[in-house]
């Protein structure tokens, strides 16, 4: 079934159960026939990483607030004096129809580096390489191919890869809808036993693993929800789902599981999925859905919209702070005190004080390696950033001080 037929379905069923408090706990156990076939892993994949380029130096400058718009100054940031120094890129997979797929998202585990892949538009295809920084460049160790289904989004924990897909086949593996989880073993860089466990919905928005219950979450949207699975074993199955319309993302906030939407936040049990009474965002986004929510060390919320910083108390939904960045808000990775955003062709450092947003400093990439440069999302992990560009491939950095 297309993207575009099944969305059309899921519309005209998602307005009678966008707050449903439907919870379905029957389990779903993860289907072993046909997960080899949905996911391929391939341990000595072709040769992708180019290293031109090698050493080129990125400042970041200091920022300029002006009734909440950002803007760049000349001079170098006193107050984040790092720089970027490029280590290469890698370039992306080239799918079934011999097109390039776009990267979209890193998650770290170890001194392992997972990139997942979608193909942009109708059609789909996707996958996954796993990278490793050895003597200072990155070295492609293996990857997954997913000719049928688009890698949504990505995760890890407890010895294993989590990829967000929509699969185009559903049907044939008698799934019930596009949304499903695919899970790979890991073993340092190396990927094993692939399972495949069903959600509800058009598509996978998000996945996150709790390392404190060694239970993994899911939000698929257009009449989906969320979705706990858990493990015997290796063995992953669906234990609970809690309808939850429109869901966006999952994030930890100091111990409890939240639910987003473009509209609403709501906690989860842990468990069961059983919602509380589900909290308003303080600004709705109707036509173009909040991003992805990422929780502080204070438990508060801080997400995009459009181009400006969301921050909010996590409490009660009180706005807290908004700023314009300049550029559309595509992903925010959070190390120690520090908030990394990527908006644009940009990347931003902000931090918290006094319950505002203080953004440090700046970079772009566009003016230092030209064309068209759509950072995707990025993520920090210790001193090396990864920034996903869609078929532009992923560039590697170290963050170094000045």
């Amino acid at each position: 079934m297309s993207k575009n037929k099944y969305l059309l379905v899921a519309s005209l069923l998602l307005t009678a159960t966008i707050y449903s408090c439907k919870k379905e706990t029957q389990e779903v156990v993860a289907k072993e026939d046909g997960a080899s076939k949905i996911i391929n892993i391939n341990s000595n994949p072709i040769n992708r990483v180019d290293l031109s380029n090698d050493g080129l130096i990125l400042d970041f400058q200091a920022t300029i607030e002006n009734n909440g718009k950002v803007a760049t100054a000349a001079a170098a940031s006193a107050e984040f004096p790092y720089q970027l120094v490029f280590k290469g890129k890698i370039n992306p997979q080239i799918g079934a129809s011999n097109n390039a797929l776009s990267a979209l998202e890193v998650s770290a585990y170890g001194n392992y580096y997972a990139i997942a892949y979608q193909t942009p538009g109708a059609a789909y295809g996707g996958g996954v390489d796993v990278i490793q920084i050895q003597s200072g460049s990155p070295q492609l160790i293996s990857s997954v191919s997913t000719p049928d289904a688009d890698v949504t989004c990505i995760n890890n924990g407890g010895g294993r890869l989590y990829l967000g897909m929509d699969l185009r086949t559903f049907e044939s593996y008698d799934y019930p809808a596009p949304a499903v989880v695919g899970i790979v073993k890991t073993s340092g860089g190396s990927l094993a036993d692939p399972q495949v466990v069903g959600l509800e919905g058009f598509s996978t928005k998000d996945v996150k693993y709790n390392a404190q219950n060694g239970k993994l979450y899911a939000a698929s949207s257009a009449n989906g929800g969320v979705s706990v699975i858990s493990f015997a074993g290796q063995k992953a199955s669906r234990t609970a789902f809690q309808s939850y319309g429109g869901a966006r993302s999952i994030t930890f906030s100091n111990n409890d599981v939240v639910a987003t939407n473009g509209y609403s936040y709501t906690t989860l049990d842990a468990n069961t999925a059983v919602q509380s009474a589900y909290k308003w965002w303080p600004i709705r986004s109707n036509e173009v859905n909040i991003g992805s929510v990422a929780s502080l060390t204070n438990g508060n919320f801080i997400f995009g919209n459009n181009y400006n910083l969301i921050y909010v108390d996590k409490s009660n939904g009180t706005l807290l702070d908004e700023v314009d960045l300049g550029g559309w808000v595509n992903s925010i990775s959070i190390v120690a005190d520090k908030i990394y955003v990527s908006t644009g062709n940009s990347l931003v450092v902000a931090q918290i004080d006094n319950n505002k947003i203080k953004v440090l400093a700046k970079t772009h990439f566009a003016s230092t390696f030209g064309g068209d440069f759509n950072v995707i999302s990025s993520r920090v992990a210790g001193n090396y950033v990864f920034v996903a560009c869609g078929n532009r491939g992923t560039y590697v950095f170290n963050l170094k001080k000045s």
